[in-house]
């Protein structure tokens, strides 16, 4: 089991495997966390759970649909679950475990800031990878 929660510990979620992790160079990840890039692991339904504080999770979406989970005590991007997707999306920073896996690309580099170099060997795509979305999208 893999632990996590948000900076004031008002929410907490556990995880039994994580399917696979990437960062993500989208403007809402940026903005959303105030970097370069958002490093995101993604989780299948059924080994993802609340264990406290989901009440205090909130959402913002902008008008395409797109935002972010964020607890709405410290402002933590939270675990969500993004309509587009069958997977949870836990930002990956915000687990109290290792989670055993590491990044495997970088996506969204279409969008990735202009003050940004990518400089490590890991693939880069300029939005999902062909074979990302399946099983992970509706």
């Amino acid at each position: 089991m893999i632990r996590g929660s948000c900076l004031c510990g008002g929410v907490h979620y556990e995880v039994d495997r994580v399917a696979v992790m990437s960062h993500c160079h989208c403007s809402v990840c940026r903005k959303a966390t105030g970097a370069a890039f958002a490093t995101w692991a993604h989780v299948e339904a059924v080994d993802f759970r609340f264990v406290r504080g989901q009440e205090l999770i909130k959402k913002h979406r902008n008008a395409e649909g797109m935002g972010r989970e964020f607890c709405s005590i410290c402002g933590s991007l939270a675990p969500g679950k993004p309509e587009h997707m069958k997977t949870w999306s836990i930002p990956a920073g915000t687990f109290d475990d290792d989670p055993g896996v590491r990044p495997v690309a970088h996506v969204f580099v279409s969008s990735r800031a202009h003050w940004w170099t990518i400089d490590d060997d890991l693939p880069q795509f300029e939005k999902w990878p062909p074979r990302f979305e399946p099983p992970f999208a509706r």
